[in-house]
């Protein structure tokens, strides 16, 4: 993986030094802390619990509807129940 060090030379990887050995350290740390608050709360978000985030797109008319918007007609007759199966193959 290419590396950029802080004076622009571009490098095929990431010289080994005290840095990287810090960097991982804390990575581990990290990963061990957010996998154990996963285990003990896994509805805890970064705000804390009790919050939750809805990505529906409402283009800032308000609240977004209850129900559908438009219901779908169903299969055939009112009365039917449902779908005719296919003919079987090579006829009969």
């Amino acid at each position: 993986m290419v590396y950029i060090d802080s004076q622009g030379r571009v490098l095929e990887a990431r010289p080994w030094g005290l840095a990287t050995l810090t960097d991982g350290f804390w990575g581990l740390i990290t990963f061990m802390s957010l996998f154990f608050q996963t285990l003990i709360n896994p509805d805890l978000t970064k705000k804390g619990t009790g919050y939750s985030t809805d990505y529906r797109s409402n283009g800032g008319r308000g609240p977004p509807p209850a129900g559908p918007r438009r219901r779908f007609g169903g299969f055939g007759p009112a009365s039917g129940g449902g779908p005719s199966p296919p003919p079987m193959r090579g006829g009969g």
